[in-house]
């Protein structure tokens, strides 16, 4: 199995066409959701984007490294540490701006997750690539409120901070069920008070 490295990025290196970046990152994403992480490949993304494939493998030498790019720019934003002046404001704003993200990129979320249980080395790319990031906003996040008295100075944070992304990623990608607006505020009352 190829080990993947940090995504290629877009737009990196001697000028390059916008336009051409952009088909290439809606052909991988495109074959990402309609027929899984096995229908990509570097011939029916040349194609599909009207592309050659050398263009393709002078940028990402391999599979992993384009889906992974193709994911991880379409999908990654700056994650900001909101800081509300309250643990509950904190984590119901963090928690709204990961249910935004679901709700635009949920399909390439999940159709990337099926692919990252069966491939270790796609799996750490992505974490280091994607969640890394959101779990330490997380934590200062809790650190916070620790500092202020809101959470017990002996607050298991690791688990609370994986608590409210795992409850929206599990109800995107195992049970199906809503990512209703509401799902912030009763994520941050769940985190409140577990953490007393």
């Amino acid at each position: 199995m190829t080990e993947v490295d940090a995504p290629a990025r877009f737009r990196v290196g001697r000028p390059r066409s916008e336009a051409c970046d952009a088909a290439i990152e809606e052909a991988v994403l495109d074959l990402l959701v309609d027929d899984g992480y096995a229908g990509v490949t570097m011939e029916g993304v040349a194609a599909r984007a009207g592309v050659g494939k050398a263009t393709l493998y002078r940028r990402w030498p391999t599979k992993e490294q384009l889906v992974l790019a193709a994911v991880v720019h379409r999908c990654r934003e700056h994650v900001v540490t909101p800081d509300t002046g309250s643990l509950r404001g904190d984590i119901v704003a963090h928690c709204a701006a990961s249910l935004s993200k679901l709700r635009r990129h949920g399909a390439i979320l999940r159709a990337f997750a099926a692919e990252t249980s069966v491939n270790p080395a796609l799996a750490e790319a992505f974490r280091r690539t994607f969640l890394d990031e959101r779990r330490a906003a997380m934590r200062e996040v809790l650190t916070r409120g620790v500092a202020r008295g809101e959470l017990a100075p002996d607050a298991d944070l690791e688990l609370l901070g994986d608590l409210g992304p795992a409850l929206l990623w599990h109800r995107l990608t195992a049970t199906g069920a809503p990512l209703t607006d509401d799902l912030p505020e009763r994520i941050a009352a769940l985190i409140a008070a577990a953490g007393k």
